[in-house]
Order: structure tokens, then sequence, then C-alpha cells
């Protein structure tokens, strides 16, 4: 879990042309046994695509969440584009039976996703952090220890070296309580509790202004559209298929 997630090697590149966009899936053994998923003829995988984040700085637009079945998360999946919705391209590794669940951006070469694990038992959510506009993902643990339980609620940094994490242990019953709170001052390299409260606790930050992106899922066109405020309305700037495919025949596993 914790080896460095580099971007793919040879990311393919996305281009929308006022269609759909559609994230390729491989059907690779060692990725369905990583998520406890088993496809056959019998029982096929169907896949699908989950955003839940869209981060934007300038023309670079980050979406973000995970690959699933009806009932299981493949991976963590993430697209960027350098020019406001053009061409897109996988900036980091997906990562196998986890999802992404939020993520900021300082600069263009300054960020942070937040990572986090799936499972009957959630457990060890982490950061992916970049410093040079995600050549590169160093993984950044919350926690020295693993086994910990817990679920992602706030990621915020307000410098390149000050942040904070705020996580919902549920099912821990830690004595301090449910809701913790934890701060940074390296840039995610080291979290100290600050809090810890039976009740959820109140983020010690500003809120951040409006968003000028937001993603919208269409139920009808079985899209998530990627929308830019413009004026007092909305406008596409790329949509994505929520449908990605089926696995029947997954690849390198056991004949």
């Amino acid at each position: 879990m914790w080896a460095q997630a580099p971007a793919p090697a040879t990311p393919a590149v996305l281009i929308y042309e006022n269609q759909p966009l559609k994230l390729e899936v491989a059907c690779r053994a060692a990725d369905f046994e990583a998520a406890s998923i088993l496809c056959s003829e019998e029982e096929p995988c169907r896949l699908f695509l989950e955003l839940a984040v869209v981060e934007a700085i300038g023309p670079r637009i980050l979406v973000a969440g995970n690959i699933h079945t009806p009932a299981t998360t493949l991976a963590a999946a993430a697209l960027l584009s350098d020019d406001a919705g053009a061409t897109w391209r996988e900036p980091v590794a997906r990562v196998p039976a986890a999802g992404f669940e939020a993520a900021q951006f300082l600069s263009d070469q300054l960020g942070w996703i937040a990572v986090q694990p799936q499972g009957q038992f959630p457990t060890d959510p982490y950061v992916l952090a970049t410093t040079d506009g995600g050549a590169k993902w160093s993984p950044q643990r919350v926690w020295t220890e693993e086994g910990r339980s817990g679920l992602w609620q706030h990621l915020h940094f307000d410098s390149k070296d000050h942040g904070f994490a705020l996580i919902d242990r549920t099912g821990a019953a830690p004595a301090g309580g449910r809701y913790e709170l934890y701060e940074t001052p390296n840039a995610g390299a080291t979290w100290m509790l600050r809090e810890s409260s039976s009740r959820p606790i109140t983020p010690k930050w500003p809120p951040r202004r409006p968003p000028d992106w937001r993603l919208r899922e269409d139920a009808r066109l079985k899209t998530y559209e990627l929308e830019r405020r413009v004026g007092d309305s909305w406008r596409r700037m790329a949509n994505f298929r929520t449908e990605l495919g089926v696995c029947k025949q997954l690849e390198g596993g056991n004949p």
C-alpha cells in the first residue's frame, strides 16, 4: 500500500469532442483479486465509473473517484486536464481496492489526493502528494501503524507545509471519541492528533469560495457532466461515461 504511486508510464490521452469520454479498463486478474472480486462467463462483472471529486486551479482540472462493480470498489482513478477540459490523462496510477475521496491543489505543481482503502472495515486512509505537477506521487500516512479504521471527512492545506485531516473513526470506538482532527507542519510527512470528539468536529479553516467547476451525474445520459460557471449559468466542458464495460475472462489469472 505504501509504495510510491507513480503516474502511468505512457498515459493515454482522451480528447473531448462533444462526445462522452470513456475511461479504459483492463480485465486484469490481479486488480480484481486485490479487491476480492470474482468474475466469470457465468457471472460477469459490470464496471462503472463514479466521480466524487473535482478540483481546479487555472486551466488545470482534476476529477477523481473510483471504478466499481454494482457491489464492490475495484480501484481509485483520476483524470487530469491541463487545458480546461479539452484533453485528459490519468496523472496517477490507479489504486486497487480504494477510492479517491478529496483533492486540493495549491499551485499547478503542488497538490494532494485523499485515498480511502475500501473493504468490509475501511482502514488506513492516507494521502498522495505531488510537488512536480503529478509526475510523481508520494504516499503519506496519517498514522504510523497500519490497520486502524477510518473514513476521510476533510483534507485541507492552507500553505505548502501546513494542513489538516479530519477523519471519522467509525466502528473503532476510540477512547477520545469517534471523530479526530490531525494537523501537519511538513506538507503531510507527519500528522499530529489535535482533537478528538464523540460528536462531529467543525472544520478549523474557513470555507472555500463557491467553486467555478462542478460535477453532476446525468442519469438519462448515463454520464458525469463537468460544468464551469459562466456568469449565472453553467456550461458543459466535458462529460464522462458511467458505464465502462463488462469483464468475464480475467487476464493473467489461473486457467
